[in-house]
């Protein structure tokens, strides 16, 4: 370090470390400005402490004077762009000797003399010194200070390397009555008008692979915009509001969505960005999907899953393509590629009429006599008349896209390519360095379960073609408007014969561009760019409100990419799951998260080498201040529990003995089992509603009546004089006589009630034993007195879960979660504990089909029991079938994090899913063809090919969806 820089260096030091705490100090009244205001002290740049300053403006009143006064005076970077608002663009010099003028000049004219403007080594420097010097004309007008420093702030924060232009609605309250504001909006209104590469993803959805190019390069291109409409009329046809491309080409996006730090391009997609092996695609997928689509050229180059050999980030682009296309069960209405219709259990990305037509154009374009796929092209013979069903099913299969488990270049099975080559390769104009083994070697196996497509699957019709009825998705193809999403209706309806199986509920959009919606009241965690790195990813939790915006966002505490010591020389990812003693584990942020062991009863074997074996079998229940009823008090301490509220089971507790309500309240009971840290300090069993009915219509927490009549919350049930009988939704299908013991060991009133708050029963009766404690399905022996009702259908061999006696035929998943991500949730969505109510409720909305529910409970393990069951009255084999699909996508989207599931704030916590299936002995051969190959071929989900076959198609200018 010269002794120039040095000596910079130490003013730099002086002026931040030495007065700013003063400032921060001098603050009384607010300790979230002051929080803000002490954190300008851990950045290590002068445009990080502008970005900081910024924030802190968002939380410190103008009215503070001294406070603002006392920064202008003791922050170096302030007193900097008070000299010349362009020095503390000078972090960005690439070059020292450039870095050492810039610092010490006054103009950008003094910088150019030493610093090539013109060369891409000083690009972001310039650029930086081009907005300060256009942004000043707002902010010298400011006679405020802590104005022009947010002005200033706006206009840096905007340089190549950082965030995109911060919010204006920080201006609101410091340029108050100052021409500043309508000067930057005026500023940012032609700035965004005048910028046509703000809509290059919009060629994206372009029908052809020359109006992609040409919109393209006509985006990018210096022509006025009337020209590049020209351009764009000329090669994708006339301006139409139904085609995709226009739309998006022609749509603008309002302003009031920069007023929010959610309004970025896409916040679904850059939660994928996390997911990058390299720094460099990360940072490129940052700036992406965060600030501008200049970076996208250079992303899908440098960053593209398809690379001659490498799939080095195959799980990014894997992530991308499960927001894009995310898989989807069923499958019908195909003309071309008939053999894939009437697939209600299978998954696939693009089942559609679009895929179906280019389908059928590849394989006419094939029978050129030329295959083309990526680094290569292969000759053949006519595909008329040699494998014509193989060659028809391959380009199906490339469109259609069935989904799959592991990441590989191409779907096709390494067998079924050898077979087919060796076939119908044209040997003639094969060329000397090809041969059939090296075309297909690459490949990945058919051994392999869950790689690849087996071309025999869908070289012969679905054996579902006449169950096909019995498993609707209600929301596949989306029934609902673009800014609506769909969600299954699983509520009893007042009148069956005009109730649609599907509901339409208003959105936020997750970004300007983004394609994935929320529904109005969802709280969601959305990647925060501006405070995460390498090794760390930070969060916002924001809520979508009712006009359609994400909002209220606030900072979630950051995840810290540790890796776990499981003891010498045994270091453990951040991320990766194993079995340890047979237990399932996860390692993450530096902490090991398993599913705990109880205490085997005495006359168990031990589950674990070493475990104690204290605990007896006897069944004494107790209620744990978390809400769960445990067998007895040595359980209930195994289980983690050190406060019990009652030496009774949960149901039999009365937690409005103690009379918790206010005057002119009435308590009713209200049970729940938290998650959590927290979970046994603040988990109410009970609510109170008004005594003289005064109610709130607008609290949605369904209670059932005695008559089967669903009210809205108990407060207006009882304004109704109404009798409850249990809460939660009306349920269908089920019996209302009771009691019932609960897969969970709880005992409620009726099946009806067991099913309303989201559990399986178990038997009929109170609750009297002690269930299975082992992973082996193997009943205790306090089961024998337990009469199990018969597994429907009759065919199935279900699961019994954990301390369960009876089987149900249901997938079930045992899910790790991590606790202190339950406290983030349920601290940022401000509605008391999360519960596993709450998970469940979050994970229905996402189950596809009608047939199929979720149901869970925390068991004995501390693990959350996820059981997803057919819920009609006689369930079939195709529904079972449907349910275990269900189970097995939700899986691998726990597994890999996938934003489908962890952009939820609820669902954020969970971390791991391994499921187990129902098995059905199937009643003919028929549905022994569709087992036998779903098992092998679609057990697992979420391929990222998508990008690969965007590429192979657009070699053979063919029309296909992005």
């Amino acid at each position: 370090m010269t002794s120039a820089l040095f000596l910079i260096f130490v003013s730099l030091a002086a002026g931040v470390l030495g007065k700013v705490p003063g400032c921060c100090s001098s603050i009384k009244d607010s300790t979230t400005c002051r929080r803000y205001c002490q954190q300008i002290l851990e950045m290590q740049t002068s445009i990080q402490q502008m970005q900081q300053l910024q924030t802190a403006a968002e939380h410190c009143p103008k009215e503070l004077v001294s406070f603002w006064s006392c920064l202008n005076t003791s922050l170096t970077v302030v007193r900097d762009t008070e000299a010349w608002p362009g020095r503390p663009c000078c972090d960005l010099a690439t070059g020292a000797q450039c870095r050492r003028r810039c610092l010490n000049a006054n103009s950008k004219g003094e910088v150019r003399r030493v610093c090539n403007s013109n060369s891409d080594v000083e690009k972001s420097l310039f650029t930086c010194l081009r907005k300060q010097e256009e942004g000043e004309t707002c902010c010298k007008q400011s006679q405020s200070l802590s104005c022009r420093m947010v002005c200033r702030s706006h206009y840096l924060t905007s340089s190549p390397r950082n965030t995109p232009p911060s919010p204006l609605h920080d201006l609101s309250q410091h340029c108050k009555g100052s021409p500043v504001k309508h000067c930057m909006q005026e500023k940012a209104q032609t700035q965004r008008a005048s910028d046509p590469t703000d809509k290059l993803p919009c060629c994206d959805h372009a029908k052809t692979k020359r109006c992609r190019d040409t919109c393209r390069t006509a985006l990018q291109s210096t022509r006025a915009e009337e020209q590049i409409v020209e351009d764009l009329s000329n090669d994708c046809g006339t301006a139409n509001i139904m085609d995709p491309m226009w739309t998006c080409f022609l749509w603008t996006q309002p302003s009031r969505s920069n007023h929010t730090p959610a309004a970025r391009l896409d916040n679904a997609r850059l939660q994928c960005c996390g997911k990058a092996i390299t720094s460099r695609c990360r940072d490129l997928c940052t700036q992406l999907y965060k600030s501008g689509w200049s970076y996208h050229t250079e992303f899908y180059k440098s960053c593209s899953y398809i690379q001659p050999v490498s799939t080095v980030e195959a799980t990014m682009h894997k992530c991308i393509t499960d927001v894009d296309e995310p898989c989807q069960l069923g499958c019908k209405g195909l003309s071309f590629c008939t053999n894939f219709n009437h697939r209600p259990t299978e998954l696939f990305r693009s089942c559609s009429r679009e895929a179906d037509r280019a389908a059928k154009k590849a394989f006419e374009l094939w029978q050129n006599g030329l295959i083309h796929l990526p680094q290569m092209k292969i000759p053949v013979k006519d595909v008329r008349t040699c494998e014509p069903e193989k060659w028809k099913a391959i380009a199906c299969a490339l469109q259609v896209k069935p989904c799959l488990k592991q990441p590989f270049l191409l779907s096709l099975c390494k067998e079924d390519c050898i077979d087919i080559l060796n076939k119908c390769v044209d040997h003639k104009r094969l060329s000397n360095e090809q041969s059939v083994p090296q075309l297909c070697n690459t490949l990945p196996s058919a051994n392999t379960p869950g790689a690849c497509i087996p071309l025999a699957h869908h070289l012969r019709v679905s054996p579902y073609s006449q169950q096909e009825e019995e498993v609707t998705h209600p929301c596949n193809p989306h029934p609902c408007r673009k800014d609506e999403v769909c969600e299954i209706r699983r509520r009893k309806c007042k009148h069956p014969d005009s109730c649609a199986q599907f509901i339409c509920k208003s959105a936020c959009s997750l970004g300007q561009v983004s394609s994935m919606l929320v529904a109005t009241g969802t709280y969601v965690r959305i990647p925060n760019p501006d405070s995460s790195s390498a090794d760390t990813d930070c969060f916002l939790g924001c809520r979508c409100d009712s006009k359609g915006e994400l909002e209220h966002c606030r900072p979630l505490t950051c995840l810290h990419k540790r890796s776990c010591m499981l003891g010498t020389g045994n270091e453990q990812d951040h991320g990766s799951h194993f079995l340890l003693d047979k237990s399932q584990c996860i390692c993450h942020d530096g902490t090991l998260v398993c599913s705990q062991q109880t205490c085997p009863a005495n006359n168990l074997p031990a589950h674990l080498s070493g475990s104690p074996r204290e605990c007896t079998a006897q069944y004494k229940p107790v209620c744990g201040a978390n809400g769960k009823t445990y067998p007895n008090n040595c359980f209930a301490k195994c289980g983690g529990i050190t406060r019990l509220v009652s030496a009774t089971s949960c149901s039999e507790y009365d937690p409005c003995q103690s009379s918790p309500c206010n005057i002119g309240e009435s308590c009713v009971v209200r049970r729940q089992v938290c998650l959590g840290e927290d979970a046994q300090v603040n988990c109410p069993q009970y609510e109170c509603i008004s005594a003289v009915g005064l109610c709130n219509s607008h609290n949605h927490d369904a209670v059932c009546d005695t008559s089967g009549e669903e009210f809205t919350n108990a407060c207006l049930l009882f304004s109704h004089h109404r009798s409850m009988a249990y809460r939660g939704h009306c349920q269908d299908w089920c019996d209302v006589s009771g009691p019932v013991c609960g897969h969970d060991g709880e005992t409620y009133s009726s099946e009806c009630a067991a099913r309303a708050a989201g559990v399986t029963m178990d038997y009929e009766g109170s609750c009297r034993a002690l269930g299975n404690l082992t992973r082996s399905n193997a009943q205790t022996m306090s089961c024998s007195r337990v009469e199990c009702v018969p597994v429907r259908p009759a065919n199935c061999r279900g699961v019994i879960p954990s301390g369960a006696c009876c089987p149900v035929c249901a997938a079930q998943l045992r899910t790790l979660y991590s606790s202190r991500l339950v406290g983030v949730a349920a601290r940022r969505m401000e509605q008391g504990p999360l519960t596993v109510q709450h998970v469940v409720s979050a994970l229905s909305r996402v189950l596809m089909v009608a047939q199929c529910q979720i149901f869970g409970f925390l068991s004995l393990d501390a693990d959350l029991i996820l059981l997803i069951a057919p819920v009609t009255n006689e369930p079939s084999e195709v529904q079972v079938e449907a349910c275990n699909s269900e189970a097995g996508r939700l899986e691998t989207l726990i597994a890999e994090g996938s934003p489908t599931l962890s952009l939820y704030l609820e669902l954020s916590p969970l971390l791991l899913a391994p499921a187990q299936s129902a098995s059905v002995s199937y009643s003919n051969s028929m549905y022994n063809v569709g087992s036998a190959s779903s098992s092998t071929a679609f057990s697992g989900i979420l391929l990222s090919i998508s990008l690969c076959l965007t590429l192979v198609l657009s070699s053979l200018r063919l029309h296909h969806r992005h």
